[in-house]
């Protein structure tokens, strides 16, 4: 669904207060007085609403230094986001600043060679990024084409504390307990894991902490040598594990017609005892159940070894031919920033990759309880792919087909590891 909304800067004076990541933000002493000679407007794209909130704090802190430039945002659908950005392109009309995945896809590449993008290499201050890995999201060769984000992208599995506390159930410590959660939780009438298997994104998220859990040894394969079979059998083991939880029910009735934020609204509202997803989607789920008795644990290995996947995260990338570049660099700058930063995270809940800004909120700390961190599956994917089509372009098309019928597992696999460099 297209969603679109504008936001002035008489709007947003003082609509909204963000907090640091747990509640009150830091207030910054900057004077936007000087800021005041650059006007005009800008267009933003995201991809998806669970970005809305943090992209109107960012807004709202932009505007306060910059009360003459108005900022309007638009929301798309992130299964046609980039068929929508593409045709943008080609009509000559594309947004002033816009998100790409960064180097997690072929687009922000192509986009580049295509001359459609600004350099931002020496345009933006990127300091706040130093000793991190925030800068390999979104730049090829050296070169900055959009801003990262300080996000700290993973994946954990949220589940309701008051629905376990019912059915006596602790945080697991093993795989073994994990799985076996699944079917005391069935029995009482609950959906044991909120899941929308027509997102591939969805699919993704539950996949990969699950692929840690069983099978943490075939990333570790990877992380050491650089290169690994995607179509091995034990990923294929995982996918398989998870059609198998399906015909037990444990998905709900109905996962294969459910989205993302189908499968965290019923997470949310205590449908289900659980959900496996993204770290950014704590506010999503505090919004829609503010009462939820949330928390966050990652899926254990049998050895009770406790994996992370986390990535980076990119922020947005300023087209080459924005008709106001000097309002479009003074917003990337921003929100690259430490203080747009602490906006875009503390209204994300999310975890930061930098120091610089502090969690107070014990679901995020719940997350950051790991033993290791490991590889995504998906940027494996990318780290492998050969000349021609982007095994990453064919998972996100082909993904839910295994789900839905459309595919087996072992075609599904097979078809990846056939773009394999």
């Amino acid at each position: 669904m297209k969603k679109k909304m504008r936001y002035l800067s008489v709007i947003l004076a003082g609509s909204m207060a963000v907090g640091v990541l747990g509640g009150n933000l830091t207030a910054f002493a900057e004077e936007g007085t000087e800021n005041a000679e650059i006007s005009g407007s800008l267009v933003i794209w995201e991809h998806t609403a669970q970005f809305e909130a943090p992209l109107k704090a960012v807004i709202e802190g932009f505007q306060e230094l910059y009360p003459n430039v108005d900022v309007e945002y638009q929301i798309k659908t992130s299964d046609q986001y980039y068929n929508l950005l593409q045709t943008a392109m080609q009509a000559g009309e594309a947004p002033d600043l816009f998100w790409t995945n960064g180097t997690a896809t072929t687009n922000m590449q192509v986009y580049a060679e295509q001359g459609l993008l600004m350099d931002l290499t020496d345009k933006v201050d990127f300091s706040l990024y130093d000793g991190t890995n925030a800068m390999s999201i979104c730049s090829i060769d050296g070169t900055a084409w959009a801003t990262p984000t300080a996000e700290l992208g993973g994946r954990a599995c949220f589940y309701n504390k008051d629905i376990f506390e019912e059915l006596g159930l602790s945080v697991p410590t093993t795989f073994s307990e994990f799985e076996a959660s699944l079917q005391t939780i069935a029995d009482a009438g609950y959906v044991p894991i909120s899941f929308g298997a027509s997102d591939p994104w969805q699919v993704l998220f539950q996949f990969e902490p699950l692929l840690a859990a069983m099978h943490l040894d075939w990333l570790d394969e990877y992380m050491e040598t650089g290169t690994v079979e995607v179509n091995d059998e034990r990923v294929a083991e995982v996918f398989n594990k998870m059609l198998d939880w399906a015909d037990k029910g444990y998905y709900g009735a109905g996962y294969t017609g459910v989205d993302g934020s189908g499968a965290l609204l019923a997470f949310s509202t205590g449908e289900a005892a659980m959900t496996i997803d993204g770290t950014w989607n704590i506010q999503t789920i505090q919004e829609n159940n503010p009462d939820l008795n949330l928390g966050a644990f990652q899926v254990p290995c049998e050895d009770g070894t406790k994996p992370f996947v986390g990535t980076s995260s990119c922020g947005f990338s300023v087209s080459a031919n924005t008709e106001n570049e000097e309002a479009a660099l003074a917003f990337a700058n921003y929100f690259a920033g430490l203080e747009g930063q602490t906006r875009w995270i503390g209204a994300l809940e999310s975890i930061p990759c930098t120091q610089e800004i502090v969690s107070e909120n014990p679901v995020i700390n719940e997350i950051a309880d790991f033993d290791v961190q490991t590889e995504s599956y998906y940027s494996i994917l990318g780290y492998l792919e050969g000349d021609g089509e982007s095994p990453r372009n064919v998972w996100e098309e082909d993904q839910c087909k295994i789900f839905s019928g459309g595919l087996s597992v072992q075609e599904f696999v097979d078809e990846l590891q056939a773009l394999i460099g």
